[in-house]
């Protein structure tokens, strides 16, 4: 549906005029006095919902309370945001029981404004009855049966609830061929035929439109029927296929499934709209020596004779109702490893046979995390078993369907004797994050595609808090800063973002969503909501939220009023407008604070990396103010005190006498950046110095994070921010290093073609080398001192460190002589075999990359492999990485889902930057067809990182002349965008970074 804004019309009313006076009828002063009150409400209404910053109408500026609820009533059907949400079924949870599926009417689909692609709401799904087979090795399809290899055969029969009288179904089907003469709809309840007109294709739409010679009535039941024929393609969406080698080299297959997000109908003809729930029957015809599995347990198997021998007929239990993007289904020759819950949920996790043993991680960590998530939402898990599997050729990290996640193998395999630290945390990040999904996203789904937040900021956000219960020691919710938080603000800084909720119609513009802001926005503004309610508040109104909205749809609105009313009484915060300001407008602030004494005035404006950048105006917004709860503390208190910044400037004392610094954000726990007047930056800085462990490491990497960025927008002199990191010489902490890395790439990207570089190196090279010498190439430790290690030795060797580099050489090479010999060895520890390949093929030649390429094509591990593909981009030969770009699309070389991977890394490269980009520019067409995805969407992003002249400029606008992006439109603006801020970032900075680089060097 499209983003709801509160419109209020004022009418002026000109009554009739008579001689010199006024005449009114009756009639017209009845008008007169409905419009007076109109009016009045109007501008109650404004002063409630208006984004003025000095409105009287706002709570008190600099208030230290909650921002209250409205006391005026909404004319909605919702609860009233005055008073306690009055669920039907649940008013306080005193169960963790999940009812079950209730007997509702789904919700119908929200409006798609003018737009004809959505599905009208006068019929609705109420179950699915679904029979597949699929086709993936010819020697199983028996002769004279006219069965085709790749294809599948589909019968559906769907029960429909007929709303409104209508002549006209409209559903959805793509890439799928009904099998002529058994279309049929039938009445469920006379068991008669309801003759059909026509049926036919709106292919823009992706509808099939059947068209009745009598209407169906309304309220009654229907069941629509028909047999189909799919194509089972290698594109990775709807129901496809995928292959891998076994250890004898034959080529096996598999029949999988990615839906979301719309792509069900692909696999059948369905209401492949998120709030058509419904359930389903499943049934798998298989050969016999292959699994079939789907959302729910199967319930018999049947052996079938004749011509089929050979074949089995499987049979699933009925889901509950759900989403048809939630749908997903796998036949292959897999096995499985499994476990059980605390509550008795059977937990497997599947494999091809050759990596079942790389499984074990994944299963006691789900193991654990579902039993996590059912305690903190107080909330059962709602089906009998959770089936995780590994798929060879898989688009995305992972897939949430209910009850079968899909997943990369590099998502969920994990070898401890062959994976880094930083593989292991991404599989236990992953699976925390799709089973979060199973209650926010899967039991209650967003209406409409809008709000994709809800679902994937969610488990964004609480995929920290599973994976920090099971692995204390990581430092998880540390690592949320530097993982998400920040890597978000660089994006969403930009006047070509969008807001977390956006209107959405086509497939196109929904794929385009699903994107950072979405996934890291979210994340971070439920962060902070847990930190402005408190966790107590926050988890009540979610398990509230999730107990009423059970097995039905909800949105963002929904959520904001069980949280409002979870704070009644305790904070009293009007949850909706606060949480509006952040949700229905792109970007974020920036709190500026100057001192007078001991009292400090605070403003905030829209932070723009480019200040004179155009910002996007066509989804609207509230002023760009924000309701921001400002936490605070200084060098006389460890205390943190809050105080609420209500849409404007406020003022407030400090805690202590006369302290020496103070600082604004607590841990980085609100979604704003801050600067300071330059003597408080002074003071931060000497303290940094001093004694850097009176900040918490978060703040640290805050105020790199913040003062780098700042400067690129020009509210801060560069070499500020620069002057910062000097006290990481002695600072040996892996978050703030972790930011300082970050932020220092930007600087290097800008200095790679200028003259300028050479003094950035010898300054990093310096930085660095307490930290190199501290870490050592022994590879032991914690979790982030292995994490450290790497940052450490990869960024020595960049900066040319003369002993790193000898390390990583003699150490690949010393793997070549191995390997060579016949000896399968690997001498490189795990977590150092990405900088190790790296260097070892940057400072080698042909012979080097060879010998990695031949490791890339005949390893077994997908981890190693990622490895290996990265570090081929790492060689300083032109006409390398030009082969390298060549195979990449070459499926029998580089598997489909990885190809663009490969020219992000072969741009990654200074040498590289300009191959890849001409690659880009001569194979688009072919890139734009075959490929699709996040790592699509961000390759543009990655191939001009660099670019910072007019001549960048002029061939990317030329490159984006008469194309059409499709989901890649915004991509290519900020592409635009950011290149424009670099060009101005090089005039502005980089003559006072490359003098204060040179004086630094001098004095060190």
């Amino acid at each position: 549906m499209g983003m709801t804004q509160m419109n209020v019309d004022e009418e002026a009313a000109t009554p009739g005029r008579k001689g010199n006076g006024f005449y009114c009828s009756p009639a017209q002063l009845f008008f007169v006095a409905i419009t007076v009150a109109i009016t009045i409400t109007g501008v109650g209404l404004l002063c409630y919902y208006a984004p003025d910053r000095t409105s009287e109408c706002e709570p008190v500026v600099g208030s230290q309370e909650p921002i209250k609820q409205s006391e005026e009533p909404k004319p909605t059907e919702k609860p009233n945001p005055t008073e306690k949400p009055k669920p039907t079924t649940v008013k306080d949870v005193t169960t963790k029981k999940m009812p079950s599926t209730p007997d509702m009417p789904s919700p119908s689909p929200t409006s798609g404004g003018d737009w004809e692609g959505r599905l009208s709401s006068n019929i609705i799904p109420k179950h699915y009855t679904l029979t597949l087979q699929p086709y993936l090795y010819e020697k199983d399809i028996p002769a004279g049966s006219g069965k085709t290899l790749f294809t599948f055969d589909g019968t559906v029969k769907i029960e429909i609830k007929c709303l409104e009288a209508t002549n006209v179904i409209k559903l959805h089907k793509n890439a799928i061929n009904v099998t002529e003469g058994t279309l049929t709809v039938t009445d469920i309840d006379s068991s008669k035929d309801v003759k059909i007109k026509t049926f036919t294709d709106q292919v823009e739409y992706q509808f099939l439109v059947i068209e009745l010679e009598t209407s169906l009535e309304a309220d009654r039941s229907y069941e629509i029927s028909m047999d189909y024929i799919g194509d089972l393609w290698d594109g990775l969406a709807g129901f496809y296929r995928s292959s891998y080698k076994n250890d004898a080299g034959e080529t096996r297959f598999i029949a999988t499934t990615q839906m979301q997000p719309t792509d069900a109908r692909r696999a059948l003809p369905c209401f492949d709209e998120p709030a058509m729930k419904a359930t389903f029957n499943t049934t798998i015809i298989h050969p016999s020596d292959l699994s079939a599995i789907t959302n729910m347990n199967n319930i018999s198997t049947e052996v079938l004779t004749g011509d089929w021998s050979g074949w089995e007929k499987t049979q699933f239990e009925t889901t509950p109702a759900m989403s048809t993007y939630l749908l997903a289904f796998v036949v292959s020759d897999f096995t499985f490893k499994s476990g059980t819950t605390n509550r008795n949920v059977t937990f497997r996790v599947w494999a091809r046979t050759e990596r079942i043993d790389t499984v074990d991680y994944a299963l006691q960590a789900g193991i654990r995390i579902l039993d996590f998530f059912e305690d903190y939402f107080n909330i059962d898990y709602p089906l009998p078993k959770q089936d995780m599997i590994a798929i060879p050729d898989f688009s995305a990290g992972a897939m949430e369907n209910w009850g079968l996640i899909t997943y990369r193998e590099t998502a969920l395999l994990f070898d401890s004797s062959e994976n880094s630290a930083s593989n292991k945390q991404r599989i236990a990040v992953v699976v925390s994050h799709e089973l979060a999904h199973q209650w926010f996203g899967n039991l209650v789904t967003p209406i409409w595609w809008d709000d994709l937040w809800l679902n994937e900021g969610f488990a964004s956000y609480v995929e920290y808090l599973g994976v920090d219960h099971i692995e204390p020691t990581w430092q998880m919710q540390e690592q949320f800063v530097v993982e998400d938080l920040q890597y978000v603000f660089t994006l969403d800084g930009l006047g070509s973002s969008h807001p977390i909720k956006v209107p959405v119609r086509t497939p196109e513009e929904i794929n385009e969503i699903f994107d950072s802001i979405s996934y890291s926005k979210g994340a971070a503004i439920l962060r902070m909501l847990n930190d402005i309610l408190t966790e107590d508040v926050f988890v009540k109104g979610l398990t509230n939220y999730l107990n009423h909205f059970a097995y039905s749809n909800a949105e963002s609105d929904d959520l904001w009023e069980y949280l409002t009313a979870a704070d009644r009484g305790i904070g009293d915060n009007d949850v909706k407008r606060i949480m509006d300001t952040w949700t229905l407008q792109m970007g974020y602030p920036v709190v500026t604070c100057k001192r007078s004494g001991d009292t400090i005035s605070a403003n905030q404006t829209h932070f723009l990396i480019d200040p004179t950048s155009e910002v996007e105006d066509k989804y609207g917004d509230l002023g760009y103010t924000w309701y921001v709860q400002v936490s605070y503390f200084d060098d006389s208190s460890n205390v943190r005190s809050n105080r609420w910044l209500n849409k404007g400037p406020d003022s407030f004392d400090l805690l202590g006498s006369n302290p020496d610094w103070y600082i604004l954000n607590d841990k980085q726990s609100g979604y704003y950046r801050v600067n300071y007047d330059q003597a408080n930056w002074d003071a931060l800085k000497t303290q940094l110095e001093t004694n850097s462990t009176v900040f918490p490491d978060e703040n640290k990497a805050a105020l790199i994070d913040d003062a780098f960025n700042l400067a690129r927008a020009g509210l801060l002199e560069q070499v500020t921010a620069l002057s910062l990191t000097t006290f990481l010489k002695d600072d040996l902490s892996y978050i703030p290093w972790e930011a300082t890395l970050t932020v220092m790439s930007y600087v290097q990207d800008m200095f790679s073609r200028y003259e300028g570089y050479g003094a950035l190196e010898i300054y990093m090279h310096n930085l660095v080398e307490n930290l190199y010498n501290s870490v050592g190439w022994i590879d032991s430790g914690s979790h982030l001192e292995q994490y450290n290690r790497v940052n450490a030795l990869f960024t020595a060797c960049t900066y040319k460190n003369d002993d790193c580099l000898i390390e990583a050489t003699a150490l690949y090479a010393q793997y070549m002589t191995l390997s060579n010999a016949g000896n399968s060895t690997n001498p490189v520890s795990p977590n150092l075999r990405t900088l190790t390949y790296c260097n070892g093929i940057r400072e080698g030649g042909q012979v080097e990359w060879d010998f990695g390429y031949n490791k890339y094509t005949t390893s077994d591990d997908a981890a190693e492999k990622s490895k290996w593909l990265f570090a081929l981009g790492c060689s300083q030969e032109p006409w390398i990485l030009s082969r390298y770009l060549e195979l990449s699309l070459d499926p029998d070389e580089v598997r489909s889902q990885d190809a663009v991977y490969v020219i992000q890394y072969v741009s990654d490269n200074y040498v590289g930057r300009a191959l890849a980009w001409d690659f880009i520019r001569a194979k688009w067409d072919i890139l734009r067809n075959k490929y699709r995805g996040f790592a699509f969407r961000r390759l543009l992003s990655s191939v001009s990182a660099h670019f910072n002249t007019e001549y960048d400029l002029e061939t990317l606008l030329e490159f984006g002349e008469g194309k059409d992006f499709g989901s890649v439109n915004r991509a290519f603006l900020q592409s635009v965008e950011k290149t424009k801020a670099n060009i101005k970032w090089m005039d502005n900075n980089a003559e006072d970074v490359k003098k204060w680089l040179e004086e630094a060097n001098l004095s060190s």
